[in-house]
């Protein structure tokens, strides 16, 4: 798996087009099936291994919980991997984002929180890098990713930071800076969905 993004610190909606040029800068180009999602500050892409299952690592749930995770070995496909992960993010919180039930790269918004938590756990095949000037955290499996989204700039490569393995961090928006959320104001209509996670959308 592939996965980049970012989280405007600043309160900016994020560009679609800024995660796809993420994307692209990837060592083996831009993928042809991908997942994006965005949603006001926080935007990311991702793309599955085409040797694996080929859905996007993307899952969000009922209450807007967005995840996505690198499928473990013994999962039977991405999406279950990623269900799993946010099960065991609802029921244990980030930290145990770090155990052997998820144990690959995760990637999880709140958006009622305007939180980002970035999870590289021990036995994590993936490398996951972020960089930060105060206005955006940018987040990505490559290096090149990430400094697509930083743009020029001495400072650029001194601020990029590799996660180690067994690490877990966290990013908010400032509630100042923040829009209401979407589900606060959505109304409901019609027959109620049922409970559940269902992938992103793609592109």
């Amino acid at each position: 798996m592939t996965v980049c993004g970012l989280v405007r610190l600043d309160g900016v909606d994020v560009r679609r087009a800024v995660l796809t040029t993420m994307l692209a800068s990837s060592a083996s180009g831009l993928p042809a099936a991908r997942g994006v999602h965005t949603d006001g500050v926080f935007g990311a892409v991702s793309a599955a291994d085409p040797d694996a299952d080929p859905t996007s690592p993307i899952v969000v749930d009922d209450a807007g919980l967005v995840v996505i995770a690198d499928p473990a070995p013994w999962a039977a496909g991405v999406r279950r991997s990623a269900q799993a992960s946010a099960a065991v993010y609802r029921a244990g919180g980030r930290w145990a984002l770090l155990g052997p039930a998820t144990g690959t790269v995760t990637v999880v918004w709140e958006p009622a929180r305007a939180r980002l938590v970035l999870a590289r756990p021990s036995g994590a095949r993936s490398e996951l890098i972020t960089w930060s000037d105060g206005r955006l955290l940018a987040f990505g499996t490559e290096i090149d990713q990430v400094l697509s989204a930083a743009g020029g700039g001495l400072f650029r490569p001194t601020r990029l930071r590799r996660l180690g393995l067994g690490e877990v961090i966290t990013a908010a928006v400032p509630a100042r800076r923040r829009r209401p959320a979407l589900a606060a104001v959505r109304q409901r209509t019609g027959a109620a969905t049922a409970p559940g996670l269902a992938p992103a959308g793609c592109a």
